[in-house]
């Protein structure tokens, strides 16, 4: 909303012409009588939280389907705001702009879009303080703290437990937070200020123990005393805390940072970078393979259920017999000086496991290529996942930690993974 304010503002729309609404019961007249004058007026209607009203979605979608342009001012806008849901109508998603605000990706960016948002970017606010250096400092480290939460959610299990939804509200709260605490008292608050921020702003989102320990554990990075001194590091003498000065100097220390950073900087390993570029690999392979056509062959290749059916086959063929488990107790039995043999037990009865799951899986897709069986879920998942070179989703689960990184369905893998190859039937 406030971007929309500032945008509507940049583009001369007054005030007194942005009429907002929050739906919910009762508003449904309200926010008819706002469009019929809106559209009369060529002001701006705001009706949010349409997810929240779902018994006037209907009558949405009939006023939308009246708007034309020969019916309406040619200023007239309508702006529409809601959570996923069901039943928002399918007329208004395809005939409407949809827009989505993503925080910018990487420190820098992050960094300069908070200090060019409001109210950092306000010349009055940011000269408004009675402890200005102490202000500025601070206010600096915040910025780069809500760049860091932001930013370790790309890491995955090792940024987050969950992925919270941080955004800019939290940033500008804590921001007039500071500013009132720091003109209220003559010394810098900091138990305060990290009780408020991690504990009720940001920490209110947080829902996992460990997250919380780890927001508080950066948090004391920025508002600690250190902070202050003009030499204060981050990470290394790439972050630092720029020296006071007015507004525009911070904007170029911003500039000046590097555009790739070191997860150090998140307090991880170097290492996280691979587990974060695996991810965002397989997030972007999956989402390619979303667009690709789920039926049907052009050009004379092979038909979708031809794929599906060698490739069920080479599968089959490939698949080793399951290990015997008693033979394999009476030659290799429970001691203690052989520890390693019960691992090799509970191991190859897990790998029997998943081999069974397999198998039955890969006949039961082929019956049901013929039309001998139905089409369950659980089949289309496997047969999906065949097409698109994927190991299905039950097989994964069914799997076990040494097997977690076969990515292929060549099968006969399977059995060079055991400690004893030669027990393979």
């Amino acid at each position: 909303m406030n971007q929309l304010r500032a945008f509507a503002t940049s583009i001369g729309i007054k005030p007194n012409n942005l009429l907002t609404l929050s739906l919910g019961q009762g508003q449904d007249k309200k926010a008819e009588r706002y469009i019929e004058d809106a559209t009369a007026t060529g002001a701006w209607v705001v009706l949010q939280n349409c997810h929240l009203f779902t018994s006037w979605m209907p009558k949405l979608e009939k006023l939308c389907d009246e708007l034309t342009p020969e019916s309406v001012h040619k200023d007239f806008r309508l702006w529409l705001t809601s959570a996923p849901s069901g039943s928002f109508p399918v007329s208004v998603l395809q005939n409407g702009v949809k827009m989505i605000n993503e925080p910018p990706k990487g420190l820098r960016a992050n960094i300069l879009g908070s200090f060019m948002s409001d109210p950092i970017n306000r010349q009055e606010f940011f000269e408004s303080c009675d402890q200005p250096e102490a202000f500025r400092k601070l206010l600096y480290g915040l910025c780069m703290f809500h760049a860091i939460i932001q930013d370790r959610r790309k890491f995955g299990p090792l940024g987050w437990n969950i992925p919270y939804e941080f955004n800019e509200s939290d940033l500008r709260m804590c921001v007039r937070q500071l500013n009132i605490f720091l003109n209220t008292y003559d010394f810098v608050p900091y138990k305060a200020l990290v009780y408020l921020t991690g504990e009720c702003n940001y920490g209110g989102r947080v829902t996992d123990d460990h997250d919380r320990r780890t927001l508080s554990t950066l948090l004391r990075f920025i508002y600690c005393e250190a902070i202050l001194k003009d030499d204060y590091c981050f990470d290394d003498e790439r972050y630092t805390v720029p020296s006071f000065g007015p507004h525009e100097s911070y904007l170029d220390h911003i500039r000046d940072l590097p555009m790739i950073q070191k997860p150090t900087i998140f307090g991880m390993d170097d290492n996280a970078d691979i587990t974060k570029d695996k991810q965002e690999t397989d997030n972007l392979l999956a989402d390619i393979l979303k667009t690709q056509k789920s039926s049907g062959s052009s050009g004379g290749g092979k038909s979708r259920e031809q794929v599906i059916a060698e490739l069920a086959e080479d599968v089959k063929e490939k698949l080793p017999g399951d290990f015997d488990i008693e033979e394999v107790m009476l030659k290799y039995p429970t001691m203690y000086e052989e520890s390693m043999n019960t691992v090799l037990v509970q191991e190859m009865i897990r790998y029997n496991r998943l081999t069974v799951v397999v198998r039955r899986g890969v006949a039961q897709v082929l019956l049901a290529l013929k039309g001998l069986v139905v089409m369950s879920n659980d089949l289309e998942q496997v047969c999906n996942s065949f097409y698109d070179g994927r190991v299905p989703p039950t097989w994964h689960a069914t799997g076990f930690s040494s097997l977690k990184p076969l990515g292929s369905y060549n099968m006969d893998m399977l059995a060079r993974l055991s400690f004893f190859p030669e027990l393979v039937r």
